[in-house]
Formats: C-alpha cells, structure tokens, sequence
C-alpha cells in the first residue's frame, strides 16, 4: 500500500510538473538527446528538436543551442551530430548550435554541457537562465538532475510523448528518477 501511495503521488507530479514555459527568457537552450537508429533519429528526438524550432519560432529569439547526446548502441552518429544535421536542414543557422558529443546518461547532458556553456560564457551556471528542450515525462527527473549539477535557473518546453507508449514512459520514468533520489546521482 506504501508503494502504490508512492507511485501515485510521484506520477501525479510527474504527470503535473510545469512542461510548457515559452515566455520565459533564456542565455542558453539544451536539447537533450535521444535514440538514433544508426543515422536516423528516432521520432521522439524528432519531436524534441521540432519542439526546440517551436519555442524559437514563437519567441523570436536567436539563442545558443546546446544538442547534447553521445553515441550508444546501434548508433553509427553521435545523437548531437543527428540533433545538428536534423536542425540544420531545417533553417536553423549552424553557427548557432553547438555539439555535446560524449553524453551517455542524463546527468553527464547536464554536466557536459555546463562546461561548454560555462566557457562559451565566462560565466557560472547558476547565474545563467537555461531553456531545456525533452519530453513531457521526463522533465521532473531533468530538472532533479540538473538542480544536482549547479543549474539555478531552468525552464522546460517539452514536446508530448506518444500517447500508445505514455504509461510506459511515465512508469519507467519513475524508477529512473527514484534510483536517482535514491542513489544521488
């Protein structure tokens, strides 16, 4: 019974958690990265980057991209190498993106990214107003994550999940962001 309590307030906030903050302004974007198969990004990192195109679109601000993901298995390109190309060809000017390329996990998008962010800037990252471009379920874990990584000043413009695969991804999502409570990572 204390499980399911658990799992149903966690959900609840999960489900709940501010997803859509275009107004507020922002020094730098990040665009979290997702599953490539070999070359070709999956319809979820599509959804994230056409979700990036939006907020620039609907804000009219130029800002820094940061496409932030490594390569992992069945990957023949690094996830921020598809993340480039995909914004590229779709008018976005390439001089404004910037690759993360070493990524594997979450924590290591935030911290990679910090360091590149931090340079570009000369500037702390908690003194720095950060947009984070993923997907709706996956927001509470990221700002968990980045909190942990000195991020002060987030906001989320997340795209929506598959509605076929939505219990699944929140349901997962919840043991990843409880092994990250509980394990401090």
């Amino acid at each position: 019974m204390i499980f399911i309590s658990i799992f149903i307030l966690v959900e609840s906030i999960m489900v709940f958690y501010p997803k859509q903050n275009l107004n507020s302004d922002c020094d730098y974007i990040i665009v979290l990265g997702a599953l490539v198969n070999k070359t070709n990004i999956s319809k979820s990192l599509q959804d994230r980057l056409d979700t990036c195109i939006e907020s620039l679109n609907k804000t009219k601000q130029e800002k820094m991209i940061i496409v932030s993901g490594g390569r992992g298995r069945g990957e023949d390109i690094t996830e921020a190498s598809a993340m480039k190309d995909y914004l590229v060809s779709k008018g976005i000017n390439k001089d404004m993106i910037i690759m993360e390329d070493k990524s594997k996990t979450t924590k290591e998008n935030f911290d990679f990214s910090k360091k590149i962010i931090e340079n570009l800037s000369n500037k702390k990252i908690e003194d720095l107003k950060i947009k984070v471009i993923t997907t709706d379920f996956h927001t509470l874990r990221s700002k968990v994550i980045s909190r942990k990584s000195g991020y002060k000043q987030m906001s989320f413009y997340t795209s929506k999940s598959n509605s076929k695969l939505a219990i699944l991804n929140y349901t997962r999502e919840f043991f990843a962001l409880i092994s990250n409570i509980v394990l401090n990572y």
